[in-house]
């Protein structure tokens, strides 16, 4: 799926809802409208995520996101005038007055090793581009002060109250205009000493930009390009107002109410799935969390029309680092049914893969679902299977997610689907794609030695 596609088929002055997950930028808004996610993602490698060229836009409720590039890297550039409600971006903005100053605060904040039960403070010393609020709802780490103003200013870390049984992994939400999310880390130690003030990061001197205060007042709608015609001057006005409408919501504390998703320490339980959400059928490229669809445990099933004399059969591989298999045990499918720890097994009743995430050592950071034609060759490759269907499925709920592989052709062995992990979340990838040289290929890219 491109995510351009919902701006091309968007009229001028309309309203765009982006579905939940995330989608791969760069992302081109060339015309007045509301954009809206829905626990949406927008990534891209390298900057711009996000770039408007068009006046009376305005965006709500997404994150953009630089995934390799450096923090410094643009997340969203606007040319013109754009309103934004409740946008976490990592990266740097451009194009939104004070808001495109440096924040220099460190995307993990690694308190390293502190005594488990007693108080231990840690200070900073950074900047935000803007009056900044720190938001964090886990009550054994707390910041001081939690308003900062724009410019340098001195933060306080305090710990209390955290177990030796605990591994600490919180997030911490800096919310201005737009909101920054950073990550705090670090582990209980008997023979650690105890810290107090400990000073752990000092961010360079910057002063911030000088920005006009009419930068954050959105274009009269009075004026008018007269090449126009009269329907797309209303058009036009019409998407003014509704950016107007959102900067003055913003500017007055609309955003105020948005609600915070900060993940806990590690070693308390996952939550459930969320049933009230309906069941979710992915687009290929598409990504959501795992968890608020399926939970730790769930099975995949296969289905589709086979033609005569064709058989396809579950591969799953367990990968660590860089996409390498654990050695011959990594790979389960019917010739080895269980996974040492028993994350995964295989059903030679009926096929189906069962996957418990609680289960999961360290080291393992993905788990592949693939499916291969069994003795396959030329004749016998996914062009002639019929709607190839991954169904996932629990124990409670049934079905919850569903991906229909299409414009599939000569491969003969196709990754179906990767359950990854990132940033402490399990999430779910929609792959559907393969190889036509078969399971071999795929066994040696996972480092898995085979012959061809």
């Amino acid at each position: 799926m491109n995510i351009n596609d919902f701006i091309s088929q968007a009229p001028a002055g309309g309203e765009v809802t982006l579905p939940s997950g995330e989608f791969e930028g760069p992302l081109v808004i060339n015309k007045p409208l509301r954009l809206k996610g829905k626990s949406t993602t927008i990534w891209a490698k390298h900057s711009p995520v996000i770039r408007i060229t068009s006046s009376g836009v305005s965006i709500e409720d997404i994150r953009a996101e630089i995934t390799e590039g450096s923090a410094e890297e643009l997340a969203i550039t606007a040319d013109l005038m754009c309103a934004a409600k409740n946008v976490e971006v990592l990266g740097r903005v451009s194009g939104f007055g004070t808001e495109d100053g440096r924040f220099d605060v460190p995307r993990t904040i690694e308190l390293g090793k502190f005594p488990a039960d007693k108080e231990n403070s840690y200070t900073l010393e950074i900047n935000v581009p803007a009056q900044t609020e720190i938001v964090c709802d886990i009550r054994e780490v707390t910041f001081e002060p939690t308003r900062l103003n724009a410019g340098r200013n001195t933060l306080k870390i305090t710990l209390n109250g955290i177990s030796a049984q605990m591994f600490l992994y919180a997030e911490a939400l800096f919310k201005s205009r737009f909101t920054r999310r950073v990550y705090i880390t670090g582990k209980p130690d008997a023979n650690a000493e105890q810290a107090l003030l400990k000073p752990i990061y000092s961010a360079p001197k910057t002063e911030q930009p000088k920005v006009a205060a009419t930068v954050l007042q959105p274009t009269p709608a009075t004026v008018h390009d007269t090449r126009k015609s009269a329907a797309q001057q209303r058009l036009s006005e019409t998407a003014a107002e509704t950016a107007a409408q959102a900067i003055s919501e913003m500017l007055h504390g609309g955003s105020a109410n948005a609600k915070t998703d900060v993940i806990s320490m590690a070693g308390r339980q996952s939550p459930p799935p969320n049933e009230a959400l309906p069941p979710l059928d992915m687009k290929r490229g598409q990504r959501v969390g795992l968890s608020q669809y399926l939970g730790a445990k769930f099975d995949a099933w296969f289905t589709a029309n086979l033609p005569r004399g064709v058989e396809i059969d579950p591969y799953v591989f367990l990968l660590t680092d860089g996409d390498r298999a654990t050695g011959d045990e990594g790979l389960i499918f019917f010739g080895n049914e269980r996974s040492q720890n028993g994350e995964v097994t295989y059903s030679h009743a009926d096929g189906h893969v069962s996957v418990d995430l609680s289960k999961v050592p360290p080291q393992i950071k993905k788990i592949a679902l693939a499916y291969s034609i069994y003795d396959g060759g030329a004749a016998k490759n996914f062009r002639a299977v019929g709607s190839p269907r991954v169904s996932l499925r629990t124990a409670e709920s049934g079905e919850r997610v569903t991906f229909t592989m299409s414009d599939l052709g000569d491969e003969t062995t196709v990754v179906a689907a990767e359950f990854y992990l990132y940033k402490g979340e399990w999430k779910i990838s929609a792959v559907g794609a393969g190889f036509r040289d078969g399971l071999a290929k795929l066994c040696n890219r996972y480092g898995i030695e085979v012959e061809g």
